[in-house]
């Protein structure tokens, strides 16, 4: 530990205790500020948080709500097995989001009493807070430690470096979203960090350590499956350690309450250990060929994924293209090789699973979202070129903050028909000014006429009619308009301005 205190910037304890605290409340806040409202997937696992809270049952038979477009209009996210309706989701985030929902609902119930659809927009909007938000701010956390301790780099460049990958990548707008890919990204990337911990001896708790890295995968792994690549390459990053073989069984105990869990979940649900939501998943959202979800890559497939302006993640998060030359880079600094490996092996894993299923295309989005809870490693990579090309990587970093700052503004839920998100979408809107354009509701779908033509339409700045579904803070003085955004924006100067009265002061 003492390594630890000394790798530190400022050196002195309670001054690096100060720049965590900053770092959360800065993150928080500009998270906290935007909510993207409703879509499929996020109904999908509300449901299933209301079905829990009001009538103890996995089912979400009682939240359907019919429309002449469809017999369960609210998500098409579902499963039906048994004659009864289920969340198409794995459960994790449901799971942890029933507090925060539960607690919000029972208060705004008391203040919005003859408004049930906004009790449950803004209960909606606590519990993504509560999960979403944090967890995203402490990946942040956890990425700002990783340049500071491991890679020895000075405070202001190790927030310069957090700041790309917080509001420069697509995890800027998908914190601000109920989906759970940022939530397995923390919890993917605190079991790297703790595995890392006890290979480098910077901690003296090594056993406990490795049993939480094991409980964070369980964690990752119950709110989304997909996780489960990762966890292989992490087992064999132990294998390939020395110091982390022998506490391989920690690792596994850690992940079994949570595959208890998951379990449990499948009997009740889907009748046996084994079975899952996605064998009983609506077709219409459920994409095969063949009978199968999944194939060989197509060529389309993977210039979509990187490329091009369909999906592509260069496009989305250009300073990601940094991880080219950071390959390179950190595998030659010889102190990080296994986990260079490691994070590169984890990026390439979650690419390949994504090309190669025949939905890769994500839906309503505005890049590769299915692949996020790679993003932290990939960067991680990219910070390795950041020494040798600061310039380059300083340009890729502002265009991706500006890129990904004009997607939370305007909303990443674009529908799968626009073929360039960021220009037909995003760009259109934020010229003509208009802020928050996610149409689609939380519940009481019955208050929106032509809901599904609305959606589709959003696209066409002209038909756009805002109505709230998602918003910013700024909104509640400035509503529908760009300038909603000032108190953000003297937000981020005041705290600047305490950052670097706090750089003076420790330097």
């Amino acid at each position: 530990m003492a390594s630890e205190r000394t790798a530190l910037l400022p050196r002195n304890q309670r001054s690096a205790r100060k720049y965590y605290i900053l770092l959360f409340v800065l993150f928080f806040v500009s998270y906290a500020y935007f909510f993207q409202g409703g879509g499929w997937n996020q109904n999908s696992k509300i449901c299933l948080i209301r079905s829990i809270i009001h009538h103890g049952s996995f089912t979400i038979d009682s939240c359907r709500e019919d429309r002449p477009e469809m017999i369960f209009a609210n998500t098409g996210d579902y499963a039906f097995y048994n004659g009864h309706y289920y969340s198409n989701k794995s459960p994790g985030h449901a799971f942890l989001s029933v507090p925060s929902f539960a607690i919000a609902e029972y208060i705004f119930s008391h203040l919005f009493p003859e408004n049930p659809e906004l009790q449950i927009r803004l209960s909606a909007y606590i519990s993504t807070v509560c999960t979403s938000v944090i967890c995203s701010t402490l990946l942040c956390l956890l990425l700002f430690r990783f340049f500071l301790v491991y890679f020895h780099v000075e405070a202001s460049q190790s927030l310069f470096l957090t700041l790309c990958f917080g509001f420069g990548t697509l995890a800027f707008s998908y914190s601000t979203t109920f989906y759970t890919h940022l939530l397995s990204a923390f919890f993917l990337f605190l079991a790297f960090t703790l595995l890392l911990n006890v290979r480098t001896e910077k901690t003296a708790y090594q056993k406990r350590s490795v049993l939480f890295a094991g409980a964070a995968i369980g964690l990752g792994v119950l709110g989304e499956p997909s996780v489960i690549f990762a966890c292989g390459i992490l087992f064999l990053y132990m294998l390939a350690c020395r110091q982390l073989r022998a506490l391989i069984p920690y690792f596994i105990l850690g992940g079994v309450p949570f595959a208890v869990i998951q379990i449990f979940y499948n009997i009740v649900c889907f009748g046996g250990p084994l079975s899952y939501s996605y064998q009983f998943a609506n077709e219409i959202v459920m994409i095969k060929v063949n009978g199968r979800l999944f194939g060989i890559p197509s060529l389309k497939a993977i210039l979509n994924l990187l490329i091009l302006p369909y999906r592509g993640l260069f496009v989305s998060s250009p300073i990601l293209l940094m991880a080219i030359p950071g390959i390179f880079m950190g595998v030659r600094s010889k102190k990080f090789t296994f986990e260079v490996i490691a994070a590169t092996l984890i990026a390439l894993v979650y690419f390949a699973f994504l090309s190669s299923f025949y939905g890769w295309d994500g839906g309503s989005t505005v890049g590769p979202r299915d692949i996020l809870a790679m993003f932290p490693f990939l960067f991680l990579v990219a910070s390795f070129s950041f020494r040798m090309f600061p310039k380059t990587f300083t340009a890729l970093g502002i265009i991706s903050i500006i890129i990904n700052l004009c997607i939370t503004i305007v909303g990443n839920e674009v529908p799968y028909h626009i073929k360039n998100p960021l220009i037909d979408v995003i760009l259109k809107n934020l010229l003509k000014g208009a802020v928050s354009i996610n149409p689609f509701p939380v519940s009481h779908l019955e208050h929106y006429a032509d809901l599904y033509p609305s959606f589709f339409d959003f696209g066409n700045v002209e038909k756009w009619t805002p109505n709230f579904n998602s918003f910013n803070i700024g909104e509640l003085l400035l509503p529908n308009s760009l300038l909603s955004i000032l108190p953000l924006f003297c937000f981020w100067c005041l705290w600047g301005y305490i950052w670097i009265r706090m750089l003076k002061r420790t330097s």
